[in-house]
């Protein structure tokens, strides 16, 4: 059956801030999580993503908040490939999946080590509490299993790591205000809960996120994102390791192209200002983002 044309430009926004650039990441070395705007929308029972996203890491913040850049004849790098499913079984109720796998390499003086990588799998259930023709507030669950290939051993030390190495599950809650004609605006706040392994468990993750979307024509959304995510103290058996929390914040803009009602396109890029202050005992990095979504 043929949408209207207001859902249709609720897909249209849907889809770019799907596509808006992943801002906050659930450990500073692992991949991108996903956005956590919704992935279909009311009126719509399935969607698709695949996208492909290439990342060069560019300098690290110590415990002070100093940042540092990356020596020179040093590189790391990844070329991460990411699929995401949506099912609605009922209009205000989602239930999405996301994995992926990338290839990863180190270049040191002397050293160097290529590989291809797992990526965790994440799973989430998405209820929109709020479905107001203007505001959308919208509750979910989101548990990650530790299906990727996590770093390990001197070289890797965290660097061109894929999986976080442990379960987490992260409730939230998104919100948003909504014009069909013009764009959207909101901000969302998850929590990462971490199991623990082989006596280590990393420090539960906070991540706060502003967003908006603004449609420059009928077809072509633009899309800018900031978020903060922070880690707190990690522990070595039962007890804080004392100086290992984490800060980075983080920022985007994309655009998206609707070529047509059920297929969106989109090219977006994120970066980790590395400027004294912005973050803390973390990686910053620059990563460029092309994905394309169907919806029905």
């Amino acid at each position: 059956m043929p949408r209207s044309g207001g859902s249709g430009c609720r897909s249209a926004l849907a889809a770019a801030l799907l596509l808006a650039p992943a801002t906050g990441d659930a450990c500073p070395c692992g991949p991108g999580a996903a956005p956590v705007s919704t992935v279909t929308v009311p009126g719509e029972r399935f969607a698709a993503r695949a996208s492909i996203t290439g990342l060069v890491e560019t300098a690290t913040w110590d415990e002070r908040g100093v940042a540092r850049p990356a020596p020179a004849g040093a590189t790391s790098a990844r070329l991460l490939f990411e699929l995401a499913g949506a099912w609605r079984p009922w209009r205000l109720f989602e239930l999405s999946l996301q994995g992926g796998f990338g290839a990863a390499w180190v270049e040191l003086p002397g050293v160097s080590s290529r590989d291809l990588r797992m990526g965790d799998l994440s799973a989430r259930a998405r209820w929109e509490v709020i479905d107001a023709p203007s505001w959308r507030v919208a509750g979910f669950l989101t548990a990650r299993a530790p299906t990727g290939d996590a770093a390990a051993g001197a070289l890797a030390n965290g660097v061109p790591s894929l999986g976080l190495g442990v379960w987490e599950v992260a409730p939230g809650v998104e919100a948003s205000y909504r014009d069909d004609d013009r764009g959207a605006v909101g901000a969302s706040f998850d929590a990462g809960l971490r199991t623990g392994r082989d006596g280590w468990r990393p420090g539960t993750r906070l991540t706060a996120t502003v967003f908006g979307a603004w449609r420059a024509t009928e077809r072509l959304t633009l899309t800018a994102s900031a978020s903060n995510t922070w880690e707190l103290e990690s522990a070595r058996d039962d007890r804080p390791v004392a100086g290992s929390s984490t800060r980075r914040l983080t920022a985007g803009a994309g655009v998206t192209w609707r070529a047509r009602d059920a297929l969106a396109l989109s090219l977006g890029a994120a970066l980790d200002p590395w400027v004294d202050g912005l973050g803390s005992n973390a990686i910053a990095s620059v990563r460029t983002t092309l994905g394309v979504t169907w919806a029905r």
